[in-house]
């Protein structure tokens, strides 16, 4: 049919189900024969199952019959199922089928299953009183795992097993692969915890899902996990967007079903107070492309996530506000972290001895609640393990301390390899791979006394396990492997100060205005922290800033907020025209925000604000009032000491006059042409807020109390009549569907290392 949904072609797949270890099979067949069946499934404990690895209910005349689910892995990618495979297992089928629990059978093995081998052994449950028997191999749970789309949402490392395009359909194939990139070979190790499956449930109910957690709990892999399934499942159109600034663009209202996933949502290692406007002004937009079937992920580190809610205020998402649409990442149970570990130690890089060595110490290493995936991950690799020689205590440190361990690792690196880190972080994770020599390139190499060339090869020397090749807008660039290599070259850095110069004199301005902080400034988490010492340096690199509107901006935010008065007064002095200059704020952010206005505010304190400066800066407050209905200035008392004792007298009878006739006027106008299906709030906000801040100067009249308390009420009233018209009209995703997936109990007497060095 012409409508129907592309279809994958590829007749041979494989999962490599081989590699998951028996703890995952056991955990994959669950879900699988949950899927297949339709049937609540339970996994019972190991070595403790009476030869049952999971049950479920069948439904018979008489009621329900019991069935049993026994598993059989291999890590022999080669091996097929013997007959003689099921010595063990005939052991006890005789006394479950004597108690009723196994008239029906499933041997389900991860190994390949030849017809006339199934055959025989059918034939031997048969004998040993099975009613009905099967035995399912590798082919068959291919199979599965291949036309099922809810399936792999459940289990979605699968995608990192096969060939995609055997999966899904080309087109999907591809637009995954670009999606996930570097990420994709992280889907093998992939462990789906309490957090993958709230994450697909809060997206399915809400369209949005916010990823939180500390450097290293896996928030990227995760929203690529739900990127790949949107893909798959649901057939939108994903796009990835490096923050808010590059989402602004690729957004048109009338189109629908697209997902948009966007990491480092508020900032990669700080807030960006950029990032924060841009999101003030599209939380409404992204409200209302929700409701047109549009989808967002957003990642942030919980710190970031912190201190911009409190930024966003009224104009956060109510979703975010609330927290229904927050997921933890971070939050792994005991046995989530041993499946972590295990499959990370499994699949890495370590020599066989190292894990027989390590197994013994694994379990209770699992315990230590600092465990994260990219810890396990580098605990798998031995370029990150040189350190760990005292066991257990050297192991435990690695997991406790990890930016110490990486910061060792890079200190031992040699000198050539560390001037290459300290190149990518100068180039924010972004270093184009043609056309690494430049500028920077030199002054690196000079300051670490090594060549060019050196620095060249040693981007290649370290590929794979510190640096990855990836594909950023259209071209190939060197990165971290992961962000916290980022913030472990950033406190390397800012522990020396030679290092610092260099980081002063080499990175871009851009980078200077995202990621340093003077001292003496207030504190800013995984900040380049820029001493007393090296403070002309920086001001002779902000000096340079040409006069450019975002440029401006974030020059402007950068003294207001992360340099102290001294430093602000200093710059002042040599450059006075700065205050002339004009920056480009969001039209969607209040003035009392705006770091021009904020900026002139701080020189007028300093008595190096001009009288013609300062007209002009209260016209622009005044023309606020009458024109945005934007009062937020009236309680930030170093903005209103701009005007001057008449200018404030006259700014508030103004005020009042517009209680009478301007405000009433907008109400009226808001309740017949707002927009019913639209964010109501949001459309009343301007004359919300407008009331709202009049209080803080006529709050001790009781008069203008009433007054303002009917304006109130008008507002409600009229939202109330707007809400009337409102369309009652949802649309539904796929992920709304999805069900929880079966809790394994956890093995109390086989343990789930006991293969990781075989």
């Amino acid at each position: 049919m012409p409508n129907s949904p592309p279809r994958a072609h590829a007749y041979q797949v494989d999962f490599a189900l081989h590699t998951l270890g028996w703890k995952a099979f056991q955990d994959l067949c669950a879900q699988v024969c949950e899927e297949a069946f339709g049937r609540t499934v339970s996994i019972y404990r190991e070595a403790q199952d009476g030869g049952q690895d999971a049950v479920f209910l069948l439904p018979t005349k008489d009621g329900h019959a019991e069935a049993t689910v026994q598993c059989k892995f291999s890590s022999k990618s080669d091996h097929r199922l013997k007959v003689g495979d099921i010595a063990i297992e005939l052991e006890s089928v005789e006394s479950l089928v004597a108690d009723g629990m196994a008239s029906t059978y499933y041997f389900i093995t991860s190994m390949g299953v030849d017809a006339p081998v199934a055959a025989a052994i059918r034939k031997r449950l048969l004998a040993a009183g099975v009613s009905e028997a099967h035995v399912l191999g590798r082919e068959w749970l291919t199979s599965e795992i291949k036309s099922s789309a809810r399936l792999r949402a459940l289990v979605p490392r699968v995608y990192g097993l096969g060939d995609l395009s055997a999966i899904v359909d080309e087109r999907s194939a591809s637009q995954t692969r670009t999606l996930l990139g570097h990420l994709l070979p992280g889907l093998k190790v992939y462990v789906p915890t309490f957090a993958h499956r709230t994450a697909v449930r809060t997206l399915g109910s809400h369209k949005l899902v916010l990823l939180l957690g500390a450097p290293a709990t896996g928030k990227s892999m995760l929203a690529a996990i739900l990127a790949t399934m949107a893909i798959d499942t649901d057939h939108l159109e994903c796009i990835k967007c490096e923050g808010p600034l590059e989402m602004r663009p690729r957004w048109n209202p009338n189109e629908p079903r697209k997902l948009f996933w966007v990491d480092d949502a508020f900032g990669p290692n700080q807030l960006r107070d950029d990032y924060v406007d841009a999101w003030i002004e599209f939380m409404p937009k992204m409200k209302a492309a929700i409701e047109q079937g549009n989808h967002f992920i957003l990642t942030s580190r919980t710190h970031i996530w912190n201190e911009a809610k409190h930024k966003l205020g009224t104009r956060n998402h109510p979703l975010l506000a609330n927290g229904k649409s927050i997921v933890n990442v971070g939050q792994l149970s005991p046995e989530e972290r041993q499946q972590i570990l295990y499959n990370h130690v499994k699949a890495g890089q370590q020599p066989e001895n190292w894990k027989t060595l390590i197994k013994p110490h694994l379990p209770a290493l699992a315990e230590q609640v600092s465990l994260l995936p990219e810890i396990a991950r580098r605990l798998g690799d031995p370029n990150y393990t040189s350190a760990v020689r005292t066991l257990p205590e050297d192991l435990v440190r690695f997991v406790r301390e990890p930016e110490e361990f990486l910061k060792g690792t890079i200190r031992e690196l040699v000198v050539a390899q560390q001037a290459a880190m300290t190149l990518v972080f100068l180039a924010r994770s972004r270093l184009p791979v043609y056309g690494v020599a430049g500028e920077e390139c030199k002054l690196v190499a000079e300051k670490y006394a090594t060549s060019v060339s050196a620095v060249t090869l040693a981007l290649e020397q370290l590929e794979g396990a510190f640096l990855i090749k990836r594909e950023e807008r259209g071209d190939m660039c060197w990165g971290f492997v992961h962000p916290t290599f980022a913030d472990a070259v950033s406190s390397i850095l800012s522990g020396r100060p030679d290092l610092v110069e260099l980081y002063l004199r080499g990175a871009k301005v851009e980078t200077l205005l995202a990621e340093a902080v003077c001292e003496g400034a207030p504190t800013v988490d995984d900040a380049v922290v820029v001493p007393d010492s090296s403070i002309e340096t920086l001001i002779s690199r902000l000096l340079e800033i040409p006069d450019e509107g975002k440029l401006n901006e974030r020059l402007f935010q950068f003294l207001n907020r992360r340099a102290p008065r001294s430093v602000v007064e200093r710059v002042l002095h040599l450059s006075p025209h700065l205050l002339n200059r004009k920056g480009s704020p969001s039209p969607w952010m209040v003035i009392s925000r705006h770091a021009e206005i904020l900026l002139r505010a701080t020189a007028f304190s300093m008595n190096l604000l001009d009288e013609e400066l300062r007209l002009d800066t209260r016209q622009a407050l005044e023309n606020a009032v009458h024109h945005s209905l934007d009062a937020s200035y009236l309680s930030e008392e170093n903005i209103l000491a701009i005007f001057r004792p008449h200018e404030l007298i006259t700014l508030t009878i103004e005020l009042v006059g517009m209680l009478e006739d301007t405000i009433p006027s907008e109400i009226a106008n808001l309740e017949s042409n707002a927009d019913a299906d639209g964010d109501i709030d949001d459309q009343f906000e301007r004359v919300s807020s407008f009331v709202r801040e009049v209080r803080w100067i006529v709050e001790g009249d009781e008069r203008m109390r009433d007054r303002l308390d009917d304006l109130d009420n008008d507002i409600e009233a009229a939202k109330t009549q707007v809400e009337a018209r409102k369309s009652r009209e949802e649309s539904e995703s796929f992920f709304t569907n999805v069900p929880s997936a079966a809790i394994a109990e956890e093995a109390t007497c086989r343990s789930i290392f006991s293969d990781i060095d075989e």
